[in-house]
């Protein structure tokens, strides 16, 4: 079990190390690091580099105090509290102790507060020094939220939505829109309060009515983390509600954004995201209905960047999803183009994984699919990949799944793959990877006709059932 303590705990020891040690303030800790991992104490939540010149206070906790200040103090104060929170952001970009000490001085606060004033000053007079300091405010509260979401409360919901509804200023709504999506990192609260405001269709307004990428950027990152599960915390998430139900108000929207963006970065994030929609049958049909065709163009346009073609593959991966999508594309002429890019990226693991994973979805329950990859080569290839990434456990899943999805309706080409040593590049994969998908391997050596020995999950006791 993990042990904890407190910074006050921490400093004490730092101090008793010095005064009564006569250690150097380095020296002292060094020390005090030193005992406390002996103990096992973590303190990754510990701010470790004291700066013992300002007396009894943290330069963090003086800097809070001094923002509590002039945000009481009124008007008349802009320069100094951009000073201050200059140095707050400093500070929290350190490390995370920085930002949970501020944390618990009670800088959210202190900073909602601001920010709501300033806010309602801007709506009012449109001021730029107050334009000013919301985005500062803003990127303060991203500094201080970076791995610690648990600080938003329902007023940061409502300004975020405020911002959205009423604020033109596109610096402004991107410094709003990358807030929102920090909150949304591994916390489903905040994920189900964002989406509850109706975000999706402020998302839908600035995807149709800006050109800047900068803010269209932000848009889609929003976009994909509200379909995140990654909350360890909550049993059952909401990520495939969301993904839905943006999906159904945000595909057209975006079908329509790739095809006036084919170029990078932009390309990737709009992929990316429309595959993280895809959740639902109709939900790739629609996507397919206006952005299937663009894919082919997209990848004839870009065919040597590996970004575009990693998130072009995910893409099509997505759309496979739903069979009549995935006959579609391949009536296309998409399994050519996979193959190709199959053998073209062979030496990137990541690109080779996914396009693996891609080959798998266009072969499943559909034997002519399968029969058409072998025909156009892709055992080659495939066995090529293996052989490259012997130790690359997503590439080698993936590979198994490919050649069992093409092989198991068509075992003409068995022989072919034994040519190419696949039984014994896969029995290689078997002792590396046995514990952790050997059932997979061993499913794909069983479809190939090779030897292979399949373990009993559960034999009786040869005792006489009886009722």
């Amino acid at each position: 079990m993990v042990r904890v303590i407190t910074q006050e705990t921490y400093d004490d020891v730092v101090k008793e190390n010095m005064n009564e040690f006569d250690m150097s303030p380095e020296e002292a800790i060094k020390e005090a690091i030193a005992q406390f991992e002996a103990q096992g104490v973590d303190l990754s939540n510990i701010i470790k580099d004291l700066n013992l010149n300002t007396g009894e206070e943290h330069l963090v906790s003086l800097t809070v105090k001094k923002l509590k200040e002039l945000s009481n103090a009124g008007q008349n104060n802009d320069e100094l509290v951009l000073e201050q929170l200059d140095i707050l952001m400093k500070e929290c970009n350190k490390d995370i102790a920085h930002r949970v000490r501020a944390g618990k001085e009670g800088i959210y606060t202190v900073l909602i507060n601001l920010l709501e004033a300033k806010q309602k000053s801007y709506l009012k007079i449109n001021d730029a020094k107050d334009a000013a300091i919301i985005i500062k405010v803003l990127n303060t509260l991203i500094s201080l939220m970076d791995s610690q979401p648990d600080l938003l409360d329902r007023r940061g919901v409502e300004i975020i939505k405020k911002n959205l509804d009423e604020i033109d200023d596109e610096s402004i709504l991107i410094a709003t829109l990358k807030w929102a999506a920090l909150c949304c990192v591994k916390h489903e609260m905040n994920r189900q309060m964002i989406f509850g405001i109706g975000i999706g269709r402020n998302l839908k307004n600035l995807l149709n009515k800006t050109n800047n990428e900068q803010l269209i950027t932000e848009c889609l990152q929003v976009i994909r983390k509200l379909t995140l599960d990654d909350d360890v915390r909550v049993e059952f998430g909401r990520a495939h509600e969301h993904a839905r139900e943006l999906g159904a108000e945000l595909l057209d929207t975006l079908t329509r954004l790739l095809e006036n963006n084919m170029k990078p970065p932009l390309v990737c994030d709009m992929m990316c995201t429309i595959a993280c929609l895809l959740v639902r049958h109709e939900l790739c049909a629609l996507a397919a209905e206006r952005g299937a065709t663009l894919l082919f163009t997209v990848l004839a346009d870009n065919y040597d960047d590996l970004t575009v073609i990693h998130q072009a593959t995910k893409l099509i991966t997505a759309l496979a999803g739903n069979d009549d999508v995935k006959r579609q594309l391949v009536k296309c002429g998409i399994v050519p183009i996979i193959v190709s890019l199959l053998s073209r990226f062979a030496s990137n693991a990541t690109v080779t994984a996914q396009t693996l994973r891609c080959v798998s979805a266009l072969a499943l329950r559909e034997p002519a699919h399968g029969r058409l990859l072998l025909d156009c080569g892709a055992p080659e290839p495939l066995a090529h990949c293996l052989k490259m990434h012997p130790r690359n456990a997503a590439v080698q899943k993936n590979g198994c799944w490919a050649i069992r999805n093409m092989v198991a309706r068509c075992r003409d080409y068995n022989s072919k793959f034994k040519e190419l040593g696949i039984e014994d590049i896969l029995n290689q994969t078997y002792a590396i990877f046995s514990q952790d998908f050997g059932f997979d391997i061993k499913s794909a050596l069983r479809d190939l006709d090779c030897e292979v020995k399949l373990d009993e999950q559960w034999t009786g006791k040869g005792v006489q059932m009886t009722n």
